[in-house]
């Protein structure tokens, strides 16, 4: 699985990209990333409404960098349920509680 890069990382790139013009390869050596990587966040940034314009400020949200949804089926494990496994660790009966001492199984052995 690819890793995923912080907000932070990705802000650079965006802006490295754009308010510094710098080319993929140049981005690519500042940053330390693969091209492939620095095209595809720059791309995604602007999926998702980022635009880039000189004669105005640059803004850059969170929403244009966050991570995606992920697909793939919800885990199925809810507060009750942790609850309860922890109530099932931690109340366990002693082991030590059924035995008996060594000298009632002394006196035991020799009735």
């Amino acid at each position: 699985m690819a890793p995923n890069h912080d907000i932070a990382t990705r802000a650079l790139v965006v802006t490295l990209k754009s308010v510094a013009g710098k080319s993929n390869s140049e981005v690519c050596y500042l940053t330390g990333l693969p091209e492939s990587t620095v095209r595809s966040i720059y791309a995604k940034a602007i999926k998702r409404g980022f635009e880039y314009n000189a004669s105005q400020p640059v803004t850059i949200c969170n929403a244009h960098l966050e991570d995606a949804p992920r697909s793939g089926r919800p885990t199925k494990e809810t507060e009750a349920s942790r609850g309860s496994q922890y109530l099932c660790y931690n109340s366990a009966p002693d082991t030590q509680e059924g035995r008996l001492q060594e000298d009632e199984a002394d006196e035991e052995a020799w009735v």
